[in-house]
């Protein structure tokens, strides 16, 4: 059945995939984390993307990911998103031709580091699959940053149904939503989770959802229905939660505390700079009593 935009709509969480300390993939440890997001409220799932580590992960171990995530979605109602980019694109081509026949909602993609033309030939050829494809615009990664003109030509090709917006330009996700209002625009950055949600993001895909589903669930549900305000409290507490865990640098922080939960051995494949211990003992506890506190504020809203 096709989806409308609005069937996209919500917290769409990029689960990890966590692995052992020999970088392999940690197959009980996902099949954990797939279990308990896709019992929370969220909208879905987005397979294979930067926070799954997906650039370190090789193309069988994709098609592994793929193949248990889409189909665990499938089963809970919930939205299948799958990154297929950080790839040629004939292993992108083919990572997608699988996402259509496990039955995913959609793709979603990184642009390759090639001039723009050639950046939309990629996403033609994506789009070729038949399923919709989702723009991943990421100028920290690419190093290439995008004004309406170049977006223009990528969100006009058919078959691409959005876009996802990792910046802190945030009027340009403004600028996105007035000018296409019938694509699917999420944000990218937690840090931008309600600014986006207020400037007509129709949801996010934020790397913290694996640790605060619901918190992430209850906002986008509150700002939704017109209740910004109700949010305010939680959403100061959780970027005040997020400034601290910058001070050790926010991926690392976050795979300590997915580690302090039982929830991953690692989340990033070496050469990362991150192991266990980078957060000292006593500011790794103080987060941890601060995340069990922003899951009550959670249960409060």
């Amino acid at each position: 059945m096709k989806l409308g935009k609005e069937d996209f709509s919500g917290v769409v969480a990029p689960i990890v995939n966590p692995c052992r300390e020999d970088d392999s993939l940690d197959v009980p440890a996902l099949e954990q984390n797939l279990a308990r997001l896709l019992a929370a409220d969220i909208a879905g799932l987005y397979i294979n993307g930067g926070t799954g580590d997906a650039a370190c992960l090789t193309q069988e171990e994709r098609l592994q990911t793929a193949a248990l995530a889409v189909p665990a979605c499938l089963a809970a109602q919930k939205l299948a998103v799958v990154h297929v980019g950080q790839t040629g694109q004939r292993q992108a081509a083919a990572l997608a031709e699988q996402a259509a026949l496990l039955g995913a909602h959609a793709v979603a993609s990184i642009p390759p580091k090639k001039p723009w033309p050639q950046i939309a030939d990629y996403y033609r050829a994506l789009a070729a699959v038949g399923l919709p494809v989702i723009v991943y615009y990421i100028p920290g990664v690419t190093g290439m940053t995008a004004g309406m003109p170049e977006l223009r030509g990528l969100l006009g090709i058919p078959g691409v149904a959005g876009i996802k917006v990792s910046d802190w330009n945030i009027f340009l996700l403004r600028n996105i939503v007035l000018e296409y209002p019938e694509k699917i625009v999420y944000s990218g950055f937690d840090e931008m989770l309600v600014p986006g949600l207020l400037y007509g993001a129709d949801g996010c895909i934020g790397t913290w959802a694996n640790l605060l589903p619901g918190l992430y669930a209850k906002i986008f549900a509150r700002v939704r229905a017109g209740q910004a305000d109700a949010v305010r409290p939680a959403m100061d507490a959780f970027t005040a939660f997020l400034a601290k865990c910058w001070n050790y640098g926010v991926l690392d922080t976050f795979e300590e505390l997915m580690r302090a939960k039982g929830w991953a051995g690692r989340c990033f494949r070496r050469p990362s700079g991150w192991n266990p211990g980078r957060v000292p003992p006593d500011a790794l506890a103080a987060l941890i009593e601060e995340l069990a506190a922003l899951e009550r504020m959670a249960g409060a809203l």
